[in-house]
């Protein structure tokens, strides 16, 4: 049972990080924070290569803008210039995301790419491509899968993720059979966790684990101003029972890959509408970086500062080392945004400061 609790805790440190040197790691930042210096480089580098998408989630920007100039593609070009860039200045794993990234042709080149530089490549997709894929990918060398999956009701299913609960079940199948044929295969699904389906929840966790599936819990964030918030959670009972709940699948060893720590604030998050807990201070500016599909760069994924620079005009390092993104470091751990509990923040800056995970 304790075993497989670490190896959830560990699933998302190698996801994130790589093979990196975690004390080292944490060290450099302490001291980058402390003085004022910028790190020697980004650990984790994401990736928007597309904002095309074959889905239609409810709760998804993409979901709100029909613009065809907003489904635009990086060219494979600067994808080669940004990958070669990230692994001179020593990146150890990199989310390949869109949009939806396997509605590009050539995901298996820039996989392989990732892998020449020594650069772990990690595919965000919503799973609906895989079954015709999965095999050619997997021979590319992909061994980590992070699929969105919301529930295994085909309802709520089809509700949240605006795709076929059917294509979506193929592509648990096909996960799978990736990690059959060529062993060493890490397969995540991510749910969003909504009003819909908390009550489902530890059923489909149950699911999961025996299949060998880790789940990444993350919690419903209202994006659009402009949309009714009718998916967070607002019943008190309900979100304590379900935090407890969780709690507990984890310490049985259920294959949760979150975190006590995020797991224990979600009622905080969903019932006070902020980010917890209330002394956390965010630092995935200081370990990661963010590239959009305009080849902006952005120090957070959710938008809450403008791009810093543009990979077409400076190189990933001299946007990484100028005073524009230091200043945003700093901004960011004194920033309030409302709402904000994300793996990529809450996760990291729990294992940065070597707090509970």
């Amino acid at each position: 049972m304790k075993d497989n609790l670490f190896s959830a805790v560990y699933e998302v440190e190698k996801i994130l990080f790589g093979d990196s040197d975690k004390q080292n790691m944490r060290k450099e930042v302490k001291e980058c924070i402390l003085e004022h210096k910028v790190p020697e480089g980004p650990k984790y580098l994401m990736m928007k290569i597309t904002n095309r998408c074959n889905s239609n989630c409810t709760y998804c920007s993409h979901a709100y803008s029909n613009k065809e100039e907003e489904k635009s593609d990086i060219s494979l070009d600067l994808i080669k210039k940004t990958i070669h860039e990230a692994g001179k200045m020593h990146v150890t794993a990199a989310s390949i995301n869109g949009g939806e990234p396997l509605v590009r042709q050539d995901i298996s080149e820039i996989i392989r790419l990732l892998i020449s530089e020594h650069i772990t490549p990690v595919l965000m997709t919503n799973g609906l491509l895989l079954p015709e894929r999965w095999d050619e990918l997997g021979a590319a060398g992909l061994r980590y899968i992070i699929m969105s999956f919301d529930s295994l009701d085909p309802e709520t299913y089809n509700k949240q993720r605006g795709a076929n609960f059917q294509d979506a079940m193929a592509g648990i199948d096909a996960a799978v059979a990736l990690k059959e044929k060529y062993g060493n295969a890490h397969i995540h699904v991510t749910t969003v966790l909504t009003k819909n389906n908390a009550g489902e929840l530890p059923g489909f966790i149950e699911y999961m684990t025996s299949r060998g599936i880790y789940v990444q819990i993350s919690p419903y964030h209202h994006f659009n101003p402009s949309v009714p918030n009718e998916l967070r959670i607002t019943d008190p009972e309900e979100i304590f029972t379900l935090t407890g709940k969780l709690l507990q699948m984890k310490r049985e060893g259920m294959l949760i890959a979150n975190s006590e720590g995020f797991i224990t604030h979600l009622p905080d998050f969903f019932l006070k509408d902020q980010r917890v807990p209330m002394d956390y201070r965010c630092l995935i500016g200081y370990t990661n970086v963010f590239v959009d599909a305009y080849m902006n760069v952005h120090c957070c994924w959710d938008g809450c500062f403008k791009p810093i620079g543009n990979l077409q005009e400076h190189s990933l390092k001299e946007i990484w080392n100028s005073k524009a993104y230091q200043d945003a470091r700093e901004k960011m751990m004194n920033c309030d945004c409302s709402g904000c509990w994300y793996l990529c923040t809450g996760e990291v800056t729990m294992f940065l400061l070597d707090q509970e995970m």
